[in-house]
């Protein structure tokens, strides 16, 4: 499967070429504030798009879908049927178990963050053991997560993915100077923001192309 990956598009997409596809990943941070005008722009966009399937997680950028989420979804689903809106949760297209979550550790008060430590780890203690692929709004510690002198990616969910056997792929945004690739054996790790550190649409899609493993 063709698997495209986007995010912290922040409503700047119009211009953005999506390659034809299986799935259409949304990282989250499609917005400015979440606003149900927001959402319905962008989910209008996605639903324009020749994919599949497509999964619109959130991030943290989503303050008014946090605290709106019923009506948000169904704005979204009205402008893109079918269309996965997740907070936290999981997809199964084909062969392929994907977890979604939009939480991020605790940043100036935006929306799904939780603070360090226990709280967040509630969150992805939830994550299955068998899952293909991860989608995340942020990066774990260490990994497309570098920007002003710090790793700043979540050290509780880098330790989670160890226990992930059959993950091929973590998928995540949020840090706009972390796009980029990074490969650890059978593991990828994207950073697919789009926008750069002045929020401007400068990145690409990012494409990678999922097979599920014979041991999964």
């Amino acid at each position: 499967m063709k698997i495209v990956c986007i995010s912290d598009t922040h409503c700047r997409f119009n211009d953005i070429k999506i390659p034809k596809c299986d799935i259409l990943i949304s990282c989250g941070d499609y917005s400015f504030k979440g606003t149900l005008e927001e959402v319905r722009k962008f989910h209008e966009w996605l639903n324009k798009q020749d994919a599949k399937f497509i999964i619109s997680v959130q991030g943290n950028h989503e303050l008014g879908v946090e605290k709106n989420f019923s009506l948000s979804k169904q704005i979204a689903e009205e402008a893109c049927p079918g269309v996965y809106f997740i907070e936290e949760g999981l997809v199964e297209i084909g062969n392929a178990k994907i977890w979604c979550s939009a939480i991020t550790p605790f940043f100036c008060n935006w929306a799904y963050n939780r603070h360090r430590g226990e709280e967040i780890r509630k969150h992805w203690d939830k994550i299955p053991l068998d899952i293909d692929i991860l989608v995340t709004h942020g990066p774990v510690q260490g990994v497309l997560d570098y920007v002003h002198g710090e790793h700043i990616g979540c050290l509780d969910l880098a330790k989670k993915i160890y226990d992930l056997k059959n993950l091929q792929l973590h998928v995540s945004g949020h840090i706009h100077c972390g796009y980029g690739i990074h490969k650890e054996g059978n593991m990828t790790y994207i950073n697919a923001s789009i926008c750069d550190e002045q929020y401007r649409p400068t990145n690409k899609p990012m494409v990678f192309n999922f097979k599920k493993s014979k041991t999964s």
